[in-house]
């Protein structure tokens, strides 16, 4: 983890469950459209003038991912 990584997913917290879209730069990341799909989170991003994002489904917080080998 870097210094942007700890605040940035507490930001994600309030997107639990929806899929965001991801603005990125070396120095900043930032959330720029969200909706229920991926689809939705990029017209979101779009209609506020992103249009190279990153499209991520933010799982809940709450869940456990156990890797099958």
């Amino acid at each position: 983890m870097n210094e942007m990584d700890e605040p940035f997913i507490e930001q994600l917290r309030q997107y639990e469950g929806k899929w965001v879209a991801i603005y990125e730069t070396e120095t900043e990341r930032q959330i720029v459209g969200s909706g229920d799909d991926a689809v939705e989170a990029k017209r979101d991003a779009e209609k506020n003038g992103y249009t190279e994002v990153v499209l991520f489904g933010v799982p809940r917080f709450d869940a456990v991912f156990i890797p099958v080998a």
